[in-house]
C-alpha cells in the first residue's frame, strides 16, 4: 500500500514539475517579447515631456545609510520631484542624523514636517512607529504631486529606471502602476550610484541575485507582456496617486503591503489589464539579507503576505472578466508559488526512501534530475543573456560562472528556501506572527 502511494505521488510530482519548467520557459520566451515591444515604445516616445514625481521613503532605524541613500534621490536628474521622507517612530539617531546632515526646519510651530535649507525638494515627517503602510499613506497625503513613487530606505534608485518609468506615465495616460528590474545591490560601496562591484564574496548575496534575476528577467517580464501582473515589489513602485486614494491606500494589517495594494487595484480597475507594467529597466539596487537567519525571517514573510493575500482574494481565480491574470496568474501563484515547496520537500524525502527500497531505480531519477537540471541551467543563461544585452548593458556574470553558481544554488540553497516557504504556509493558518527588524549595511560613496 505504501509503495502503491508514494510511487503514484512520484509520478504526479514528476508531471507536475515538467508543467512548472514548461511554464518558466513560456514566461522567458514571453520576457524577450516584452522587451522588444518596450525598446520600439521608447523609440516613439523618447521626447515626451516628463511629469513630476514625490517619492515616499518610509524610515525606521535607518541612521547607518538613510544620507548615503537620500544623497542618490537628491542627485537624480529630475527636476520636478520631491522625496519625502516618513520617520517611522526611529529609536535610533535616523532624525538626528537628517536634521544635521540636510539641515532639516520645522515648517510651522508644532508642526511634524520638517524641510530641508539646503535642499528644497526634501521633506522629513515624523511620526510615532505605525508601520510601513500607515507611513506610506502618510507620506503620500503630504506629496504634491499625481504621480507617486514608494521606495525602501535601503534601496538605490537609477536615473535611466525613473526616467523610463515616467516616461512610460507620459505617454500612456490610462497607466496605472509600473514597476522595473530590481538588482541586487552587490556592494556597499557605490560609483555614480550604482554599485562598484558587481560580485560579491558572500555566497547567499550571490544566491539571491540569480534568484532577482531569474525573476524579473525570466517570470515578471512575461507575466506583464500577457496584461498578468500581480505584484509590483514596494522597493519600487510607481502609481498615480487616484489609483492609491480609489481604494483607500495601503492596507495598514497586511503582512506585504506592495502585493495586497496592486491585487486590490487590479479588481478596482478590471478591464484595465495592460495599465499595470514592469518595464525591463533596472529601476533600483535593494540591499538583501546576508545571513541565513534574516533570509529565512524574509522568505517567511513574503510566503505567508502571499497566502494571506491571495485567500483574500478567491474571487479573482478563474474569474473570465479579469483576463489572463484571473484565468493563468493567479491560479499559477497558489499552484506553483504556494504549493511547490509542499511538493519539493516531500519529493525530497520520498525519493530517498524509494531508492533505499528498491522501488524505484537509481538511473531513472538520475534522469530525472538531469533533464530539470539543465532546463534551470538553461534559463538562467537566457535570463543574463536578457540582463547582459538589454537591462543591465553589461556582463555582470560570464556564462561559466552563472553556469556554476547555478549548480550550488540547486543543491541546498533552493532546498533550505523551499523549507521555508512550506512552514511559513503552516504558519499562515496562526496568527500573532511576528518578524524582526531587518538589518542594514552602512553604504559608502567612492570618490569620482
Amino acid at each position: 500500500m505504501l509503495q502503491e502511494i508514494i510511487i503514484t505521488f512520484l509520478k504526479y510530482a514528476a508531471i507536475y514539475f515538467f508543467a512548472i519548467n514548461l511554464i518558466y520557459g513560456a514566461l522567458a520566451i514571453l520576457s524577450w517579447f516584452k522587451i522588444k515591444k518596450f525598446k520600439r515604445d521608447q523609440l516613439l516616445h523618447n521626447n515626451d515631456e516628463l511629469p513630476g514625481v514625490s517619492f515616499i521613503i518610509p524610515a525606521f532605524n535607518e541612521q547607518s545609510l538613510i544620507v548615503e541613500t537620500l544623497q542618490t534621490y537628491l542627485s537624480l536628474p529630475q527636476k520636478n520631484k520631491e522625496i519625502i521622507v516618513v520617520n517611522d517612530g526611529s529609536h535610533d539617531q535616523t532624525f538626528k542624523v537628517l536634521q544635521v546632515m540636510f539641515q532639516l526646519k520645522r515648517i510651522a510651530e508644532g508642526s511634524s514636517i520638517f524641510k530641508s535649507l539646503s535642499y528644497p525638494e526634501l521633506l522629513v515627517l515624523e511620526s510615532v512607529h505605525q508601520g510601513k503602510a500607515e507611513s506610506l499613506n502618510a507620506g503620500i497625503r503630504l506629496s504634491q504631486y499625481d504621480l507617486i513613487c514608494t521606495m525602501d530606505a535601503d534601496t538605490i534608485p537609477t536615473a535611466q529606471g525613473v526616467e523610463a518609468a515616467l516616461r512610460n506615465f507620459s505617454y500612456d495616460s490610462e497607466l496605472l502602476a509600473a514597476g522595473g528590474i530590481i538588482q541586487v545591490l552587490n556592494s556597499p560601496v557605490l560609483k555614480k550610484n550604482a554599485p562598484a562591484s558587481n560580485t560579491s564574496s558572500n555566497w547567499l548575496i550571490s544566491f539571491q541575485s540569480l534568484e532577482y534575476l531569474r525573476t524579473f528577467l525570466c517570470v515578471r517580464l512575461g507575466w506583464s507582456f500577457l496584461g498578468s501582473t500581480s505584484l509590483i515589489s514596494g522597493a519600487f513602485c510607481m502609481l498615480k496617486k487616484e489609483a492609491w486614494r480609489k481604494v483607500g491606500g495601503f492596507r495598514f494589517n497586511s503582512i506585504t503591503e506592495d502585493l495586497d495594494l496592486i491585487i486590490r487595484l487590479r479588481k478596482a480597475y478590471p478591464g484595465f489589464h495592460n495599465k499595470f507594467r514592469i518595464i525591463p529597466v533596472t529601476t533600483c539596487y535593494t540591499q538583501v539579507p546576508q545571513d541565513k537567519k534574516h533570509l529565512m525571517v524574509q522568505r517567511m514573510r513574503w510566503q505567508m503576505g502571499l497566502v494571506e493575500t491571495l485567500s483574500r482574494h478567491l474571487d479573482l481565480i478563474f474569474h473570465p472578466g479579469h483576463g489572463f491574470l484571473g484565468l493563468f496568474a493567479i491560479p499559477y501563484s497558489w499552484l506553483v508559488e504556494i504549493i511547490s515547496p509542499v511538493f519539493e520537500i516531500i519529493a525530497l524525502f520520498t525519493v530517498p526512501f524509494a531508492l533505499i527500497q528498491g522501488w524505484i531505480q537509481l538511473e531513472t531519477v538520475a534522469v530525472y534530475l538531469s533533464l530539470g537540471l539543465i532546463f534551470n541551467i538553461g534559463i538562467t543563461l537566457f535570463g543574463n543573456h536578457l540582463d547582459n544585452k538589454h537591462v543591465s548593458l553589461f556582463k555582470k556574470w560570464s556564462y561559466s560562472k552563472t553556469i556554476f553558481v547555478c549548480l550550488m544554488f540547486n543543491l541546498g540553497y533552493k532546498q533550505m528556501t523551499s523549507w521555508w516557504r512550506l512552514l511559513a504556509v503552516i504558519k499562515s493558518f496562526r496568527k500573532g506572527y511576528h518578524w524582526g527588524e531587518k538589518p542594514r549595511q552602512e553604504i559608502i560613496h567612492h570618490p569620482v
